[in-house]
């Protein structure tokens, strides 16, 4: 045992994300239909918490009881400064309702909203509107994303690397991992597209992390706020080819965010705090 602890030890960032992908893509390729078992409901809305179940897992293993706690202690860092709750809040919605409104006006058609996947969850006839809320709590509550990437992945990244390089790697991890909804049939989705925005997405998180003290909340919180946005707004998703040109305008308008934070906070850091967080 002592043997198996000091290997993971040593391994910990690869050990945790091999069981980041073992514990989630099981199901998402039974999703897709390509492995032969049903995933049943309760798991299929949850199955992101398998990346926190890993995290969490490896953490007990290498750091014990003190790990963990320290690792979820995190979700409790909300004193941040306002600016950075309102930036987790609506920044991913400014850039997606931005980027609705130019395309509108670039092609002279009006914003049609009878195509958002927000219709295809709650039905044809729902009052959107009355669900945007409830759904921002559910994509929080079920997100299980943030406690691997950014609580685990990224501190240990961080160590090494400055938090551009480390951004960018979390990027392609991150990006890879959804890379079985893409197999499904029927699947339109551009899989380089979608994996250049979260490249952005990824650099976008570190600066928000960094400059909340590692805050799980807030990311979370901005995950959270971003797939909201997604949902509700006619911007295409990552498996379907719908709205396209809107996507691919609010990954530029991402892109840029992502220069600008990185030229104005340095590469290093992404932060003009003194110190930023690399421990778990």
């Amino acid at each position: 045992m002592k043997t198996i602890n000091e290997f993971l030890k040593r391994h910990s960032l690869v050990a945790g994300i091999l069981l980041m992908f073992l514990f989630t893509w099981p199901f998402d390729l039974a999703m897709a239909g390509l492995l032969p078992f049903k995933v049943p409901y309760v798991i299929s809305i949850t199955f992101g918490w398998g990346i926190s179940i890993a995290a969490l897992l490896i953490t007990g293993l290498t750091l014990g009881r003190r790990g963990i706690i320290q690792l979820l202690r995190r979700f409790l860092i909300w004193r941040v400064g306002w600016k950075w709750v309102f930036a987790a809040l609506f920044l991913y919605p400014v850039v997606f309702s931005l980027a609705v409104l130019l395309h509108s006006v670039w092609i002279g058609v009006p914003i049609d909203f009878s195509g958002v996947f927000a219709h295809k969850i709650f039905g044809a006839s729902a009052n959107l509107p009355m669900f945007i809320l409830p759904f921002f709590i559910y994509d929080f509550l079920t997100n299980g994303e943030e406690l691997g990437w950014r609580g685990y992945v990224l501190p240990r990244l961080q160590a090494k690397h400055g938090a551009l390089v480390s951004s960018l790697i979390v990027g392609v991890i991150w990006g890879f991992w959804h890379f079985p909804r893409f197999l499904a049939p029927g699947n339109t989705g551009s899989f380089a597209l979608m994996m250049i925005k979260v490249l952005a997405d990824a650099v976008i998180y570190t600066w928000v992390y960094n400059n909340t003290q590692g805050s799980l909340l807030l990311t979370t919180v901005l995950h959270a706020a971003g797939n909201t946005a997604g949902v509700f707004l006619p911007v295409a998703n990552t498996q379907s080819g719908e709205h396209l040109d809107v996507y691919i305008l609010a990954t530029v308008f991402l892109i840029i965010i992502a220069i600008a934070v990185t030229f104005f906070s340095g590469s290093k850091q992404l932060s003009r705090v003194e110190t930023v967080q690399v421990q778990s």
